[in-house]
Parts: structure tokens; C-alpha cells; sequence
């Protein structure tokens, strides 16, 4: 299994560990509209730093503070994942709270004590446990 992508400073790094295993290319930076997210955000006004094209923000030239950056924005990108999750867990639990209903699921994994199954008319995986 890969790690998970993640913000980084390449002046932290050694170069072997900059391959983007999900494009296969050996250096990759991510770069969009500016106006979507803050990482991105952070990236033009690096480039426009970097180039001397800003001179507002001379902290970026700072690896070990991009560094402590890019930390606190892996952290709450994992963060916003674990709440959508959780978000989607429990909009699906008020949603199913009341309802009784019989659907055709199918058989994903057979276990000792379990069975895990897959509803696709809803897309939810579930494991239900046996008993002895």
C-alpha cells in the first residue's frame, strides 16, 4: 500500500522521495486556480516569490516555515476526511433510523464470525457478525 499524498517542502525531502506514485512522474507539484484552496493558494504565491515577482510574502523562502505549513495543512486534510466520513456515517444512520426495509446485497468477504456485504441500491459496505 502507498502512503498517502502529502504537502511537503522539497528542501526538506531528499529528491527520491518527490515521486508522485498516483501519476508515476518522478516530480510533481500540485497547481490550480488559486481561488480553490489554500495549499494551492500558497503554491502561486511561492512561485511568484520564488521568481521575485512578490515580495509580500517573504516567509515562503523560509523552507523550515513552508515546512511547518505544509505539517499543519497534511494534518487538517486528514482532519476534513475524517469529518466527512463521520458526516456521511451519520446522515446515513438518520436517514436508514426508521426505516425497515429488504434489499438485495451481495457478498464481499466470508469471515469466521462474520459476513461483509455490499447493498449496492445505497453504495454502503457493511460487515454483519454471527453468531455461534
Amino acid at each position: 500500500m502507498h502512503d498517502a499524498a502529502v504537502y511537503f517542502c522539497s528542501g526538506m525531502l531528499p529528491e527520491d522521495e518527490y515521486f508522485h506514485y498516483g501519476l508515476a512522474v518522478p516530480m510533481y507539484t500540485h497547481f490550480t486556480s488559486p481561488i480553490r484552496r489554500y495549499p494551492d493558494l500558497l503554491v502561486h504565491r511561492l512561485l511568484a516569490a520564488s521568481v521575485g515577482q512578490d515580495k509580500t510574502y517573504t516567509e515562503l523562502l523560509d523552507r523550515n516555515i513552508v515546512h511547518e505549513w505544509c505539517e499543519n495543512m497534511n494534518y487538517r486534510h486528514h482532519q476534513a476526511q475524517l469529518v466527512q466520513r463521520a458526516s456521511i456515517a451519520l446522515h446515513t444512520q438518520l436517514y436508514f433510523k426508521d426505516k425497515c426495509l429488504d434489499e438485495d446485497a451481495y457478498i464481499l468477504f466470508v469471515r469466521r464470525n462474520a459476513v461483509v456485504v455490499l447493498v449496492r441500491r445505497y453504495g454502503l459496505e457493511s460487515t454483519i457478525f454471527l453468531r455461534r
